[in-house]
């Protein structure tokens, strides 16, 4: 049986900077990928400077972005989840609604259609903490508890 204390605990073991670092990788190429294509859509694909360019490689390689961005978000939702940091409920709603979005809201439509598959993520999980509680991340952490043993 979980405790807070003890899922916070499990938690920042599993969620390395590593970890997050990769997770946050993931997420730009997938957000990159789909501004291009929306280049494409608009015949615009040029649109993009070559410094501009450059400076997105760069907040690809160092998952780092000055100002407040996806990555930022991603950062604070990733410290709430590992019990890092005191919970602003409407703060903590911004990032998350913002990863949502980025991720997951298709022009034309007013909500973002999350999959299931994103709630087994490591950015899904720290989302589920970050917006419903570490309670919520229970049967996610018996699952990971119940692979590592032999």
């Amino acid at each position: 049986m979980w405790t807070k204390a003890g899922a916070y605990e499990k938690l920042q073991e599993i969620y390395t900077d590593q970890v997050m670092q990769e997770e946050k990788r993931r997420v730009f190429q997938q957000v990159y990928s789909h501004l291009l294509a929306h280049l494409d859509d608009l015949q615009a694909r040029n649109g993009l400077k070559e410094d501009v360019e450059k400076q997105l490689k760069l907040f690809k390689e160092y998952t780092f972005m000055p100002g407040d961005n996806l990555f930022q978000s991603m950062r604070y939702i990733f410290l709430i989840a590992r019990g890092e940091r005191v919970e602003d409920r409407q703060l903590t709603q911004e990032h998350v609604q913002r990863v949502y979005r980025a991720l997951f809201k298709p022009a034309g439509l007013k909500t973002p259609q999350i999959p299931d598959s994103f709630w087994h993520t490591p950015l899904g999980v720290a989302c589920l903490v970050a917006e419903k509680g570490v309670e919520k991340a229970y049967p996610i952490l018996d699952e990971v508890v119940e692979s590592e043993q032999p």
